[in-house]
């Protein structure tokens, strides 16, 4: 199941994909008080010439007990003039416009008419599973539905948008009345879905149906939440190798759209914040900071010192 949890947990904030209740993500930011356990994640300082912010490595999915942070983050993320993520998970302009455009069928077309036999066949006990029909999904290109079959996965084991790292960021800036800043926009991260041919699509689907079927890998599933509660940066960068060294097309997807497209964009957007901003706190996917081309290892090709705090 590892090119689905990654994929899944890497991508676009899946609020945007969901309709999270925020109220409780808010409460758990806003708290003051120390965890009585470790609460996950890893925090890093980066610095340069006088200029330092602090980077966050977050997940999307989520459960109540994730909060309150662990002081060393909460006291960063208090001390902060400003909070950034990829995208602002509260931010919804646009949105139905750009699903529309890369994820919905247009001119009559159905996912039916799509997809080969084998893997519609496959496609019913899933979304019997979930509480959906292949009406509700007709509609839906590959990639949408493969992402859509992910938050249902991790939504039935009890990992939930609303509870996911960058809801409970943004949330907390928008109560504590922080500029809060995207490094990507929603129409980039779609795009490199959308840009998928439509066989392509199609074999992304089948890796997430068959993944999520394959008993053996169904305890796979959470171990990248349970590296990302211990703060375990080497095992989640040894995961993402595991991935990004196969032949399948999804391995070489991730490397080219997930790691080569979006790092150096994301890098270049920490280090026009940080140079104009003092004391900013950063948000993004932790498997942007794990490995030998991750944001954090371009920012050190850039000159900046990294170093972690928690």
């Amino acid at each position: 199941m590892l090119r689905k949890i990654i994929v899944t947990l890497c991508w676009l904030p899946l609020s945007l994909l969901a309709s999270p209740a925020r109220a409780d993500a808010t409460d758990a930011a806003a708290a003051a008080t120390a965890a009585p356990a470790r609460q996950g994640g890893a925090l890093f300082k980066i610095q340069r010439a006088g200029h330092s912010a602090y980077v966050f490595g977050t997940i999307h999915v989520g459960r109540a007990d994730f909060y309150p942070f662990d002081d060393v983050v909460l006291q960063a993320m208090q001390q902060s003039s400003a909070m950034a993520l990829e995208i602002d998970p509260g931010n919804a302009h646009g949105l139905a416009g750009l699903m529309t455009k890369y994820g919905i069928y247009a001119d009559g077309k159905s996912l039916a008419q799509e997809l080969p036999p084998r893997l519609l066949q496959q496609l019913g006990p899933l979304l019997e599973k979930y509480g959906l029909t292949l009406d509700q999904v007709a509609s839906m290109k590959p990639w949408l539905l493969a992402t859509m079959l992910g938050i249902s996965e991790y939504t039935h084991q009890g990992y939930l948008p609303q509870y996911g790292v960058d809801v409970t960021l943004a949330a907390y800036a928008k109560k504590q009345d922080k500029r809060l800043v995207e490094l990507e926009t929603a129409e980039q991260q779609l795009s490199l879905l959308g840009k998928l041919t439509p066989a392509e699509q199609v074999q992304f689907l089948q890796d997430s149906v068959d993944e999520i079927q394959d008993p053996a890998k169904a305890q796979r599933s959470t171990q990248l939440i349970t590296r990302w509660r211990d703060g375990d940066v080497d095992g989640m960068a040894a995961m993402l190798a595991e991935l990004t060294s196969d032949d399948t097309f999804t391995g070489k997807f991730v490397q080219r759209a997930l790691l080569d497209e979006r790092n150096p964009g994301l890098a270049d957007g920490i280090a026009r914040l940080t140079n104009t901003t003092p004391h900013a706190f950063i948000g993004i996917g932790m498997l942007h900071l794990v490995g030998k081309n991750s944001v954090l290892a371009i920012l050190r090709q850039r000159g900046y010192t990294v170093s972690r705090v928690y």
